[in-house]
Parts: C-alpha cells; structure tokens; sequence
C-alpha cells in the first residue's frame, strides 16, 4: 500500500479509483511544508545508523521495492528469494561491492544461517526446503521492525506467501505478518479518512462562510433600496405645487388627445364632420381646464 501511495505521488497521474476531491486533498498535502518536513525527517530516520551497522543505504535510487520485484521476476522468469532482491539493491552496478557494512553482514549472516540449517538437517524432512527462505532472512536482519524488514520493505508479507508454501513455521508467521500488514492497512485507511473528514470539514465551513457572506450582500441590497426609496419619497414631498399642477396638465392632455382620436375613428365610421367634433372637443378641454 505505501509503495503504491509513492507511485501514484511520483507519477502525478490520478487513478480511476481515487475521487477528484480526494485526489485533490492528497496533492494538496503532499506539497504542504509538514508534510515534507515529515518526509525528510523519515528519510533520516531510515538512512540513520542502525544497529551499529552504519547508515542503511541501498542502490534502489527512487525506483520502488515493487518496481525492483517485477523487473526482477520478468527478467528471472521466477519468484526471485531475498537475498536476491538484496544484491540487486545493495549492490554497486559498477564494481558489484556492497553498499554498506550493514548490507555485506546481512548476506554473509544469511548465507551462513542457510549453511547451518542444511548441515544440521531443520525440518520435518530432514532438509533446508522445509524452512522459509522468509523466515531465514527475517531472522537473519532482526525481524520485523515497524511493520517492515529489512530489504524487503512492506513487501514482506508477499515473500512469507510466496516461500513458505512448505515451511513448518508457516502458521505463526504467516498469520503474524498478515495481522502485521492489517494493522498497517488499517493505520492508512484511518488516515485516509481523517483526511476526507478534515476536507468535508473545511467544505461546510466554506459553505456557511459563503453564505453569510451572501446574507450580509443581501441585507445591504436592501438597505441601499431603502435609501432610494426613502430619496425619491423626500423629493417628491418637496416638489411645488405648480410642478405637480403642470404635470396633472400633461396627463389630462394625454388622455384627451387620445379619447379625441377614438372619437375620430367613430366619426369616420358613420360619416359625421370632424370640424364639428374637434368644436366641442375645444369647448370640452376649456371647461376642464
């Protein structure tokens, strides 16, 4: 699950199964300075001096644990053991020397073990077949060490799977690594959902954040409506009387010119004098005037 997580980040690529928003957060936290800080830090951790060992290094590069398997197993055309997953990545290409004092000990350690197991017949067989070549090599670096061994990485649990199909210590072991890798599974789950809690979080302080601005916009709408409507009130009261005596004029006028023009439209219809008409329409404006 980690070397994943580390591919996709690498990558940049968002995969069909991880949600835009989501993807979103994890790119967010990935660049963000804790987490890079935390980042370093791990780095160190693992690169620091480990059992009087000197610093654990390995030839790998950026390439994942998982990368490195594959290629191994197409280049191989078998399941490939620890140990050979361990010269490939703690080997120097150029000169083929280890890369540390810790990496020589382990393989030398390993070898010896593997020696000692075949002298002294371990199994119920009578042969070295009967125990995991897992087994050999996690007693050989010390075990399991936050959910990791030495080399292997998180991929542990995979070598127990595939090596240990005859061992007689496949129960206890296999059953400890799975339980191993469960418990790192679910760490990551809860992480995983602490960060859409924190988003989800941060999305609804957004929404009500927005609408109470929306709230404090419409409430000043409403007060700058008031203000103009209170002005044009104000200006209204002090209009003088004579303003307003012309404007009823204007609309008195209006209302007469049009009545005028229909009276016309009936006129034409029966034939009467407009001469007439417009006559008594004037007689009719003075009177109302």
């Amino acid at each position: 699950m980690r070397d994943m997580f580390i591919d996709i980040r690498k990558s940049g690529e968002r995969p069909l199964w991880i949600g835009e928003s989501i993807w979103a957060e994890l790119t967010s936290a990935w660049v963000s300075l804790d987490y890079t800080r935390r980042r370093d830090q791990n780095k160190q951790n693992r690169a620091s001096d480990v059992g009087g060992l000197d610093s654990s290094l390995h030839t790998g590069g950026s390439v994942s644990h998982t990368e490195h398997i594959r290629h191994l197993k197409e280049m191989l055309g078998r399941e490939l053991t620890s140990v050979e997953l361990h010269s490939h990545t703690h080997k120097r290409q150029e000169d083929k020397n280890w890369v540390d004092e810790r990496a020589r000990k382990a393989y030398e350690e390993y070898t010896r073990l593997r020696e000692s197991q075949v002298v002294a017949g371990e199994g119920p067989s009578g042969g070295p077949a009967d125990i995991s070549d897992y087994h050999t090599w996690s007693q050989t670096v010390g075990g399991v060490q936050h959910g990791r061994v030495y080399c292997l990485g998180s991929q542990a649990y995979t070598y127990e799977w595939q090596t240990s199909s005859s061992s007689s210590f496949l129960p206890s072991t296999q059953e400890f690594l799975y339980t191993q890798w469960i418990a790192t599974l679910t760490i990551e789950l809860e992480q995983v959902k602490k960060s859409q809690a924190n988003w989800k979080m941060q999305m609804q302080q957004q929404q009500v954040e927005m609408q109470k601005q929306q709230a404090e916009m419409l409430e000043e709408m409403r007060r700058v409506i008031e203000q103009i409507s209170s002005g044009k009130s104000t200006t209204a009261d002090e209009e003088t009387e004579s303003e307003q005596h012309h404007f009823y004029f204007i609309d008195v006028d209006i209302y007469i010119y049009v009545f005028g023009h229909l009276l016309i439209c009936c006129l034409d219809m029966f034939g009467l004098n407009k001469s007439s008409l417009f006559f008594y329409i004037d007689i009719f404006v003075c009177n109302w005037i």
